[in-house]
């Protein structure tokens, strides 16, 4: 499977590369102006937005079936980072204060 935010709001995906995931507005025709977005899969999902014109000339890029799409957040490529991160936060939001109460109050509880 391969993770994609904001599946729905894109009619076609193509990889341009080992990198980089092409989310196309409408479904790419000839001689037309289509808006698209690509994401840095990378880079944390970073997006950059443009436009790309085809004409009879050029040749159309294919999409990928809707089956090895998902925007379901447990196949990011990052999923490991972010549990990392929410691991660390929890370490200092919950264990630090909790002891520093417990040396506070040792005497009352």
């Amino acid at each position: 499977m391969i993770y994609v935010p904001e599946k729905d709001n894109y009619q076609c995906y193509v990889v341009q590369n080992e990198g980089v995931i092409r989310a196309y507005e409408e479904i790419p025709q000839n001689n037309r102006t289509i808006n698209y977005r690509d994401y840095y899969i990378n880079s944390d999902y970073i997006y950059k937005d443009s436009y790309q014109t085809f004409n009879q000339y050029t040749t159309l890029p294919s999409c990928l079936s809707s089956n090895v799409l998902t925007s379901e957040v447990y196949y990011r490529l990052d999923f490991d980072k972010i549990l990392i991160i929410l691991f660390i936060m929890s370490i200092f939001c919950f264990l630090i204060p909790i002891n520093i109460f417990k040396r506070l109050f040792r005497r009352l509880l």
